[in-house]
């Protein structure tokens, strides 16, 4: 549930919205799951995601994070998929279906107008927004081979380039959710890779997805079976990579795979305190958005082993994901994404509110769009540039919130963003990082 396709969508809303629904109405519901991902058309140009909020910010030139060497409008995306190879002269490098192993490889991804150097597209964060987006699009793909072995150590070795040639060294593995093509999730991570002033080496897990909005109910549950190969991606890129810390990303139904796999690797070493474990795998966040995952589950079952492994888990949430509302219909409990708090225990609300890992950020209300194009409310960490500088600034700087110009929500121990949220951010980094303040001309 992820990127969006607009298709009939105030009709679709009104259906979803009535009151009452039971399980007659479950067919009905499932066709509104079309409205939660992208359409997807082949190896083209698309829009690429608006810029971080942060980086439109007039004193600041976030600029001087890239190194000289990484100064142009191509990224590299490392990935990681299940998926089998397509034909030569498909579309897609690879397909929606399962093949007969994990492939490890990296994606040139080139970002904005073709032709355009780093400075056309640096000048052109400073203005483009939702309503103006630039192209992006998939240029080369270099397979390493099958998972293991040589195609390991010449995956470590990419990672390693990156890390070399970045400021901060980092890792960032992202899960994605369903209906999205291979070439959508690389794309959407090359920009990523720039937003995050390509200081982090950027691994996508593409797992199999079809691109009709039924595929929800099959694609999602058979995504369990990834669980393991997740979790022996970021064992790789912990354990034998120089990444000096990890942030992880999970959207959607993406997220419970990501939370599977890290509960497995904290029972692989059931005898390690907290220290150890994040001695070992080095996770900064553990970031979780719109997560498609049971509430009751996640605080009894993931958060105790969640908070062992990764310093920090952040959970954003919305009270206007309808996407999440339509899931949790479905599944007749609430979605973390989108929680209904008295589903939990007076010990399980205790719980969560006495772990000091746990940031719940919510996200309602927050000034800009809150999607892609079509589901109200479930893709806002790509749609809003304030969200957007938020889980941005939550991996470049490990910072608290409070830090990163967010406030307390009178009652609900959750995070928001002020209506200054801008100008207060802004100020952090301009106060903080003396480098990274705009010259004057």
């Amino acid at each position: 549930m992820d990127l969006v396709c607009a298709m009939g969508g105030a009709a679709a809303r009104a259906r979803g919205d009535r009151r009452g629904m039971r399980r007659a109405a479950v067919l009905p519901s499932l066709a509104l799951l079309g409205l939660l991902a992208g359409c997807d058309s082949g190896d083209v140009a698309r829009p690429m995601i608006p810029p971080p909020i942060i980086m439109q910010d007039p004193r600041l030139d976030l600029t001087r994070l890239v190194v000289p060497e990484n100064r142009k409008a191509d990224v590299l995306v490392l990935y990681a998929t299940p998926r089998a190879p397509a034909p030569a002269g498909a579309p897609e490098h690879y397909l929606s279906s399962h093949g007969d192993t994990v492939r490890l490889g990296q994606a040139h991804v080139h970002l904005g107008e073709p032709g355009w150097s780093f400075d056309n597209l640096a000048a052109s964060d400073r203005t483009s927004t939702i309503e103006t987006p630039r192209p992006v699009r998939v240029t080369a793909i270099e397979e390493f081979g099958e998972a293991g072995g040589e195609a390991d150590r010449a995956f470590v070795a990419a990672i390693d380039r990156q890390v070399e040639a970045s400021r901060t060294g980092e890792a960032v593995v992202f899960v994605p959710g369903y209906r999205m093509s291979f070439n959508q999730v690389i794309t959407l991570m090359g920009a990523w890779a720039h937003y995050l002033g390509r200081s982090s080496a950027v691994i996508a897990f593409s797992w199999p997805t079809g691109t009709r909005w039924w595929n929800y109910v099959t694609d999602c549950p058979r995504a369990r079976t990834y669980i393991p190969d997740i979790a022996r991606l970021v064992a790789l890129v912990a354990e034998r990579s120089q990444a000096k810390r990890l942030n992880l990303l999970g959207f959607s139904c993406g997220s419970p795979l990501l939370a599977e796999a890290l509960v497995s690797l904290r029972e692989r070493h059931s005898g390690d305190d907290a220290e150890a474990l994040q001695r070992r795998y080095r996770i900064a966040n553990a970031i979780f958005v719109a997560a498609d995952i049971d509430l009751t589950t996640f605080a009894r079952a993931h958060l105790p082993a969640l908070t062992d492994v990764a310093r920090r888990v952040e959970v954003y949430v919305s009270e206007d994901d309808f996407a999440l509302k339509i899931s949790g219909l479905l599944a007749r409990a609430s979605r973390l994404g989108r929680p209904r708090l008295q589903e939990l225990t007076h010990a399980d609300l205790e719980t969560l509110a006495s772990n000091e890992k746990l940031v719940g950020i919510d996200v309602a209300g927050v000034p800009g769009a809150h999607e892609m194009g079509g589901t109200r409310g479930h893709g806002y960490w790509l749609a809003n540039q304030r969200v957007s500088s938020d889980v941005l600034l939550s991996m470049v700087y490990p910072f608290d919130p409070a830090w990163r110009g967010l406030v307390h929500a009178p009652g609900l121990g959750m995070w928001t963003f002020p209506e200054d949220y801008p100008q207060r951010v802004g100020a952090a980094l301009y106060e903080a990082f003396p480098e990274l303040r705009r010259e004057k001309r």
